[in-house]
C-alpha cells in the first residue's frame, strides 16, 4: 500500500483564498481523486449560479453526509429544509436516466433530517450515506459527465483552482524532508510514492510555516527545523486554520493570512500584541492591536503567522496608544502586508545562512 493512502483522511481545498477542508473516511487515492474532483465542481457550480451553501459547509469543517431521495420529492424536501433550518447543497444531477437527487448536508443537521425524514413519512427511496459511499457508488462515467457539465459552466470563471493540502501528508513529507535535511520533489514523490502534484502541495504549507526553504536553483529544499519540533508546529498551524475557518464561516468573510516579524511587536497583554505595522517607522509609526488566539509563532520565534479579516475596519494607534482612524482589512494587507509575506522568507533564509544579517530591520 503506498504512503499516501495510509494518510489520507482530510481534504483541503483552496478556493477564493479560502481553505475549506472535507472529511474523507476511507484512505483511497481513488476516494481523494474523486473527493477533489467532485468539491471543486461543486464550488464552481454554486459561484455560477450565486449560491455559498457548499462553502459554508465546508467551513464548519466538512463532516458532510448526503441525502438521496426521489427526484419527485424535490421540491417538499427543499420547503422542508427552510422549514427546518437545514443549510444543504443541491448536487447537479449527474445521470439524466436516474431518478434520484441529493442533497449535501453537514452532521451535526442529522437530528433535523431525522426530524424532516419523520414528518414525511419516511418517503420511499430517501438515504442517508456518507460522502465516501456517495463518491464510491458514483462510477467515473457519471462524474465525468458532471465534469464536463461544470468545465462549460466555469469558462466564465477561469480563475478557480485547487489546491488539496492534506494534513497527515504534509506531516509525512515533512518528517522526511526534516530527516534528509535536503531533498527535492521529485525525491519526495519518488520515495513517498506520491504524485509530484501532491508533493508540491505539502511543501508549500511546509514552506509557509518555515520548516523548509523555497527550491535553490538546482531544485533543492533546505530544513530550517529540526524534526522533532514540526509535530508542535503543525498542530498549531491547524488550530490557527480552524480558528480561521470558524471566523469565516461565522463572518461568511474572506481572511488573508500574514506574517509578522517580532521585531515588529511593540508591547503584549495577556490576551493581545501590538504590533508596528509594516511600511510605518518613525513619527509615522501605527499600531495594530492582534488577538493572540489569531497568531502562532514560526521561523523558530521570529514570525508570527496571524491573519486579517478582509471584510473588517481595524482601529489604528499611534505609538502613544491615540486611535488615529480605521482601516478595512483588504487596504491594510495590500498597502502594508502582503509584500512582506513575500520577503519574509527570503530574510529569513539569509539570516539562517549568514548570521551577522541579524540586524537587518524588517519595515
Amino acid at each position: 500500500m503506498s504512503e499516501i493512502a495510509d494518510v489520507v483522511q482530510i481534504i483541503r481545498v483552496e478556493f477564493e483564498g479560502m481553505q475549506l477542508a472535507m472529511k474523507v473516511g476511507s484512505a483511497s487515492i481513488k476516494t481523494m481523486q474523486k473527493a477533489v474532483k467532485f468539491l471543486m465542481g461543486m464550488l464552481s457550480h454554486e459561484k455560477n449560479k450565486g449560491k455559498t451553501a457548499l462553502k459554508k459547509l465546508l467551513l464548519r469543517g466538512g463532516d458532510l453526509q448526503v441525502f438521496q431521495f426521489e427526484e419527485k420529492d424535490l421540491k417538499d424536501i427543499e420547503k422542508m429544509c427552510k422549514k427546518y433550518g437545514i443549510l444543504y447543497s443541491l448536487v447537479p444531477k449527474l445521470d439524466a436516466n436516474s431518478t434520484t437527487r441529493e442533497i449535501l448536508f453537514h452532521a451535526e443537521a442529522m437530528p433535523r433530517i431525522n426530524m424532516l425524514l419523520e414528518k414525511m413519512k419516511h418517503p420511499e427511496g430517501a438515504k442517508i450515506k456518507s460522502m465516501d459511499t456517495f463518491l464510491n457508488e458514483t462510477d467515473d462515467t457519471k462524474l465525468n459527465a458532471f465534469g464536463e457539465y461544470l468545465k462549460d459552466e466555469a469558462k466564465e470563471n477561469p480563475n478557480i483552482h485547487a489546491d488539496a493540502n492534506l494534513e497527515d501528508l504534509i506531516n509525512k513529507v515533512g518528517k522526511y524532508a526534516l530527516e534528509k535535511q535536503s531533498t527535492s520533489v521529485d525525491e519526495i514523490a519518488n520515495d513517498l510514492s506520491i504524485n509530484k502534484k501532491d508533493a508540491e502541495a505539502a511543501l508549500s504549507q511546509l514552506t509557509r510555516i518555515g520548516a523548509l526553504s523555497t527550491p535553490d536553483e538546482n531544485g533543492r529544499i533546505t530544513a530550517l527545523m529540526k524534526p522533532e519540533d514540526l509535530d508542535e508546529k503543525m498542530k498549531r498551524l491547524s488550530s490557527l486554520s480552524q480558528r480561521m475557518r470558524q471566523v469565516s464561516a461565522e463572518k461568511d468573510a474572506s481572511l488573508a493570512d500574514i506574517t509578522i516579524s517580532k521585531k515588529l511587536i511593540e508591547k503584549e497583554t495577556p490576551t493581545q500584541i501590538l504590533t508596528r505595522i509594516p511600511g510605518t517607522w518613525g513619527p509615522e509609526s501605527r499600531y495594530l492591536w492582534i488577538d493572540k488566539t489569531d497568531v502562532i509563532s514560526i521561523h523558530e520565534g521570529k514570525t508570527l503567522l496571524s491573519f486579517l479579516d478582509k471584510n473588517q475596519s481595524y482601529p489604528i494607534y499611534d505609538k502613544s496608544g491615540t486611535q488615529m482612524g480605521m482601516i478595512r482589512g483588504i487596504d491594510l494587507f495590500k498597502t502594508h502586508y502582503s509584500q512582506v509575506d513575500k520577503s519574509v522568507r527570503k530574510k529569513y533564509e539569509k539570516t539562517i545562512k549568514a548570521p551577522t544579517l541579524d540586524k537587518v530591520k524588517v519595515r
